[in-house]
């Protein structure tokens, strides 16, 4: 995931088992998400709201939803990402949102197996036969509501800016003058939707970028901490730290070793 609005090459449809879900800061996408846990569990925040997705549950994400995740290197499940304008219910999915993105997965798990069996096969055409039977089936038990009012649409302007900028010396006041909305307004749209200080949020996007970075360049740790927007090494080193456990140097060579999760 690259900073908060995750664009992707244009997909149809995929579809994977996992095991161990990696966490993520706050991001929306165009495309639509299913998460079913088989074992464990996984803390996310969706739309604001805190809410733990259990083993034997499922959830659905619709476009444009700003969501994020806490790592959890226990769960295991199935992840089915897709594209809403290759489903049988395109248009829904740009104009509404669920009331609870969270349902029993009773229903849905053998819908979900087959299509990944079908997706790992190359049977794309197949596999969209079962999705569209699991989104009809959640749309049976799960109330919608209108999506992308102006209020979550000048949220989502914040978030398209923060990442577009995050490795600049960025500021509410930036952001602020650039958009035209209030500080606080931003404030709120920070605490509130997406449970994260401002400072923090933009940090965790540096760090994702550093540790992208650590992991697949030959750049010194240097001017990886100068192209994630940190302007010196202490507070690299410590933000990188509070976040990872270990310091940049440390998560390079366990990665460059083969040793890394």
């Amino acid at each position: 995931m690259k900073g908060v609005f995750e664009k992707k090459e244009h997909f149809g449809l995929i579809g994977r088992g996992f095991r161990g879900f990696r966490g993520y800061s706050p991001m929306f996408h165009t495309h639509g998400e299913m998460i079913l846990i088989t074992k464990g569990s996984v803390s996310m925040v969706v739309d604001g709201k805190e809410l733990c997705l259990k083993e034997g549950e499922m959830s659905v994400l619709f476009p444009y939803l700003v969501h994020s995740y806490e790592e959890s290197p226990k769960a295991e499940g199935l992840l089915v990402l897709f594209d809403p304008s290759e489903s049988a219910f395109d248009n829904l999915f740009l104009t509404k949102k669920p009331l609870t993105p969270i349902v029993s997965g009773e229903t849905f798990r053998p819908l979900l197996e087959r299509l990944v069996h079908w997706v790992e096969r190359g049977r794309i055409k197949t596999a969209f036969g079962y999705l569209n039977a699991a989104i009809g089936e959640f749309l049976e038990i799960s109330p919608l509501e209108d999506s992308l009012s102006a209020v979550e649409s000048t949220a989502v302007r914040i978030l398209e800016y923060c990442t577009e900028h995050f490795t600049e010396e960025i500021t509410i006041k930036s952001v602020s003058e650039a958009l035209y909305v209030s500080q606080s307004y931003i404030s709120k749209v920070f605490s509130e939707k997406l449970k994260y200080g401002f400072r923090e949020y933009i940090n965790s996007l540096r760090i994702q970028k550093a540790r992208s970075l650590l992991k697949h360049s030959d750049k010194r740790i240097v001017d990886i901490m100068l192209d994630c927007g940190f302007q010196n090494q202490s507070s690299f080193n410590r933000v990188f730290r509070e976040a990872c456990g270990i310091s940049p140097r440390e998560y390079q060579n366990k990665e460059r070793a083969g040793t890394g999760n």
